[in-house]
């Protein structure tokens, strides 16, 4: 779709008593320790949280935007309070105080508006996982030409249903099915690749549906079985949504999103550039960023208020460096998040690596990652090595600290407020809370005269 396109699509979408909720109060544990003190819709892609990005999506488009928070929810109310940029919409927090499941999250709108005294004033709306990152501009969920007797879900192709929820429509997109996470041996039978994008347009009917269900065996109300119900009706549909499509449960996912949405900026250079930078390709420098020195930067990437770089450092492509952090001298760092406060002073390299809050890199620590044989490394995921990509450096989490001489080996994972002692190897996760020192042995060769 060209761009005039979707800008004569964008404007024939009014407001038109159309609200959404974006589900976000997991936990999101597979991410740790990047979640340990972070909601994981906060975890910044290409500068901004998953959230963030989500609320633009729809913002100027629908009434109200509800946000379901629970873990970490001060993170997430403080960040659309204090911003500018959405001080002219109607946000609105429900605190989710139990996980019971999604179909009991979405029955919170129900609450919330229940005690509000609004019910009555809704009609259709949006619910949107807030943890999935795409391209999709949901002009098919938006607009106002929409069959008002069904509800629809968005639906994805990808080449790995077996992960998904796997959905089966007959010639008219109507829903026939959804099996969840099916073995491969069944997919042929089911000759589809649609999967479930976490996108959802509902009549408020759903309440009704929710508010009856039985919980699971996980004893948990379920989103899933609140559908199963509409297709039994023959009242839903999919929608498939169009261009990347991610959702952020691994730590290499989050460079990956960041990877394509950088892929889309183009360069804003406000910060201070002193004397013999280099820059190339399309970079954002926000006012307020220090540039010093000879130093090279390389987009596409982003460099946020606050942060100080070089004099000699070389950002490579595809490197988001968040507010106050610092890249010292001749410090090099590549495709890699670089979250708030965080310095990596001197004489070090950073590579395909998440780095958390307020961590502080002696000189010389190094990230690891490429193994010798090229095969992706395995990171434990909630206690499951599981293999993640070709090149995977290091995931930390907050406030940790280095000496010199640290390396790093590719996919290890680092706990939050961690010391890791100088000359350090570490080729095995780190815990959180955890002092690591290596004792060093001198052997004495021969004795001076």
């Amino acid at each position: 779709m060209s761009k005039k396109e979707n800008q004569e699509n964008q404007e024939k979408i009014s407001k038109n008593n159309l609200d959404v909720l974006i589900l976000c109060a997991g936990k999101g544990t597979r991410l740790r320790p990047l979640t340990d003190n972070t909601p994981k819709p906060m975890i910044p892609i290409a500068g901004k949280p998953i959230v963030a990005h989500l609320v633009d999506k729809v913002k100027d488009f629908v009434d109200n935007i509800y946000i379901l928070v629970g873990y970490q929810k001060e993170a997430i109310v403080e960040f659309f309070n204090s911003n500018e940029e959405y001080k002219n919409h109607s946000i609105h927090f429900i605190e989710q105080k139990e996980q019971l499941g999604t179909g009991h999250a979405v029955l919170m709108l129900k609450e919330y508006l229940d005690n509000k005294g609004t019910y009555e004033d809704l009609n259709d709306f949006l619910v949107i996982n807030g943890d999935i990152v795409f391209e999709d501009d949901l002009n098919s969920f938006l607009n106002d030409n929409i069959d008002d007797s069904k509800n629809y879900i968005g639906a994805l192709e990808v080449s790995n249903p077996e992960n998904f929820g796997v959905i089966v429509t007959d010639s008219n997109n109507n829903i026939l099915k959804i099996v969840e996470k099916p073995p491969k041996e069944e997919l042929p039978s089911l000759n589809s690749n649609l999967v479930n994008a976490g996108i959802y347009r509902f009549k408020k009917d759903i309440f009704d549906i929710l508010k009856d269900l039985k919980p699971s065996s996980r004893n948990e109300i379920e989103l899933p079985d609140a559908i199963d119900e509409l297709i039994k009706k023959q009242q839903i549909k999919a929608i498939t949504i169009k261009g990347y499509w991610d959702d952020i449960g691994r730590p290499w996912d989050v460079l990956k999103a960041s990877k394509e949405l950088l892929n889309n900026i183009k360069s804003d250079i406000k910060g201070e550039i002193q004397q013999n930078v280099v820059i190339v390709g399309n970079v954002v420098i926000e006012e307020g960023a220090v540039i010093r020195p000879n130093t090279v930067i390389e987009g596409p990437s982003i460099i946020k208020k606050g942060a100080d770089i070089g004099p000699l450092a070389h950002i490579r492509p595809y490197t988001v460096l968040m507010e106050n952090t610092h890249a010292g001298n001749s410090s090099e760092i590549k495709n890699t998040l670089i979250m708030e406060g965080s310095k990596i002073p001197h004489l070090s390299y950073v590579g395909d690596s998440v780095i958390g809050k307020n961590c502080n890199f002696g000189c010389n620590t190094i990230t690891a990652n490429l193994r010798f044989d090229d095969k992706p490394p395995k990171v434990n995921i909630k206690g499951v090595p599981t293999i993640s990509t070709r090149k995977m450096g290091t995931i930390m989490g907050d406030n940790v600290k280095t000496g010199i001489q640290v390396s790093f080996m590719p996919g290890v994972k680092v706990g939050s407020n961690s010391w890791i002692g100088a000359n350090s190897i570490i080729d095995k996760d780190v815990e959180n809370d955890t002092i690591v020192f290596k004792k060093q042995e001198i052997e004495i060769i021969k004795k001076k005269k």
